[in-house]
């Protein structure tokens, strides 16, 4: 049987938080492959290239662009791709901006990492069925 891998996007411009982030998951998730980009143009291009399941995406991102554009545009072009941002600001005005944006979820770059995990595995079990 051939196990197609779940593909994730890391979209954050601390390099830091997306190494730590990046490892985690692939160590949570046997089946996830991940990509990493910083800015606009790195992202989209990654979104065409590698084809991602799952964009997670950092609100504040330092470039002439915000997460919440590159959302818009991800969910405008490729509606099936599930993007979630983070963000440092656990407030209900960013949750609101992100989903008016196209977001599928939110999460303060506070939560745990159970919580994403939890998050992950639900969007896997619901795009390739439970494993």
């Amino acid at each position: 049987m051939i196990v197609k891998m779940f593909k994730t996007l890391l979209v954050e411009n601390n390099i830091n938080y997306r190494k730590v982030l990046k490892s985690a998951l692939l160590k949570r998730f046997v089946d996830l492959e991940a990509k990493e980009a910083s800015g606009e143009c790195d992202t989209l291009n990654t979104v065409t290239t590698f084809d991602p399941d799952l964009v997670i995406m950092d609100i504040d991102l330092k470039c002439d662009v915000s997460g919440l554009d590159l959302t818009k545009v991800i969910k405008t072009e490729r509606p099936e791709i599930v993007v979630v941002i983070l963000s440092q600001h656990d407030l209900s005005e960013y949750r609101y901006v992100a989903q008016q944006s196209g977001a599928d979820f939110f999460f303060s770059k506070s939560s745990s990492l159970e919580s994403i995990f939890d998050y992950v595995n639900s969007i896997i079990e619901s795009k390739q069925g439970p494993h």
